[in-house]
């Protein structure tokens, strides 16, 4: 077992007096311009000690020179240590809290570990049936990857553990991306997973995120009680069908359009719902959301439930603005689109935005077209996706639910 990164003394990183405010509640984080430059560089996944210009100790991390991100801070506490024993103990308390959770039915999947919700900050672990994935999005913790694959082995005994390093993570980092498998034999091809009744073959060499967006599993059902059977529903961004097929599963009479930008995506949804049995209920359609909502409002054209899930539209603060204008768009054009009672399924993944800032937008679009919006389900991600308070950015995922008078 790896004994990660021993330190016999524990370096000093100093933090600027101007930006001490913002580290009160404990945000992992910090970031390059909030501390001194040190006059020699740690080593990268140094341990650190983060202290105040006065000498107070602030809180315990990670260095790496590479990232925005200087010092990840793993533990507010000076007795403890960052350390093999510090990252297993976070992993058994998160695996236990998701074990809560689990069915124990054939094919379940679920995120094991989230980051920073979970005190392991640039650590992601999902399991997918028989088989785990881990995401690294801090090079800080590569020296400790070998004892969190060797206790997740322990604990699950799958068939593969995998670790992903995607390119523009390991470019921000400052490391090489990586998709190699570190225990037993990882699949070649798509494996099965169960969600919601309804079976999913993910490819874990390519498909989102480490293979498939199990963040959504909870709002994909919960948003089929609100959309009665014969219904005329639109499923805009549909990707390989999520929201699309629940519906049709749960709903058998729905007329459903199910519409998204990738070919790619939409001949895996085919399938998906071909699988399922479905493939009657729903019409999957290669084209633009803006280009074919605009379409259909100008061709008077109505829905009785219409779901958004966009991809990530915000990716830094620079772009808020814009990706804020975008929902707005895209919101506007569907709110003209619903039936007087209509239901409108409406998200945002974009860590970025605020979940005031998209009820806000969603406000302004409700005033411009003159229509009551009323909230039904104020949702965020899964419950295996827990937010932390101290980090408004694990509270990335948001989905309302709303009835349009």
């Amino acid at each position: 077992m790896s004994q990660g990164v021993v330190q016999s003394t524990v370096r000093q990183i100093i933090l600027k007096q101007t930006k001490k405010r913002g580290f009160d509640g404990h945000h992992p984080w910090i970031l390059e311009h909030s501390i001194h430059e040190p006059g020699s560089t740690p080593a990268v996944g140094q341990e650190v000690d983060l202290v105040r210009e006065d000498g107070k100790f602030v809180g315990r991390g990670l260095y790496n020179a590479h990232s925005r991100i200087r010092v990840r801070i793993y533990t507010w506490d000076q007795n403890e240590q960052v350390n093999d024993g510090l990252f297993l103990r976070r992993l058994n308390r998160a695996i236990e809290h998701r074990a809560k959770m689990s069915t124990g039915e054939p094919g379940e999947s679920m995120r094991l570990v989230f980051s920073e919700a979970d005190q392991l900050s640039g650590l992601v672990v999902d399991k997918y049936s028989e088989h785990i994935v881990m995401q690294l999005t801090s090079a800080a913790l590569m020296a400790y990857v070998p004892a969190i694959a060797d206790r997740l082995y322990e604990l699950y005994r799958p068939i593969s553990i995998t670790l992903q390093i995607d390119e523009r993570t390991a470019k921000s980092e400052g490391m090489e991306p990586q998709l190699k498998c570190l225990l037993g034999s990882a699949p070649v091809e798509p494996i099965e997973i169960i969600e919601n009744g309804l079976r999913w073959y993910v490819d874990l060499n390519a498909g989102q995120k480490t293979g498939y967006y199990l963040d959504q599993r909870e709002n994909r059902l919960a948003s089929v009680r609100w959309i009665p059977d014969h219904a005329n529903v639109l499923d805009v961004c549909t990707y390989i069908g999520g929201f699309a097929l629940t519906i049709a599963k749960n709903r058998p009479h729905a007329s459903i359009m199910a519409i998204d930008s990738s070919e790619k995506a939409l001949q895996t949804a085919r399938e998906h719902a071909e699988l399922n049995g479905v493939q009657d209920r729903v019409k999957f359609l290669h084209a633009d959301f803006f280009d074919y909502l605009s379409a259909q409002v100008d061709a008077g054209v109505t829905y009785d439930a219409i779901v958004l899930d966009p991809p990530r539209l915000a990716s830094s603060r620079d772009n808020l603005q814009r990706a804020l204008a975008a929902y707005h768009r895209l919101n506007f054009l569907a709110l003209r689109l619903l039936q007087p009672g209509g239901t409108l399924v409406t998200c945002s993944c974009s860590g970025r935005v605020s979940r005031q800032e998209f009820r806000d937008m969603l406000k302004g679009v409700a005033t411009r077209v003159r229509r009551e919006v009323q909230i039904i389900e104020d949702r965020g991600a899964a419950s295996d996706h827990p937010s932390c308070l101290s980090c408004p950015e694990t509270d990335y995922l948001k989905c309302i639910i709303a009835r349009v008078l």
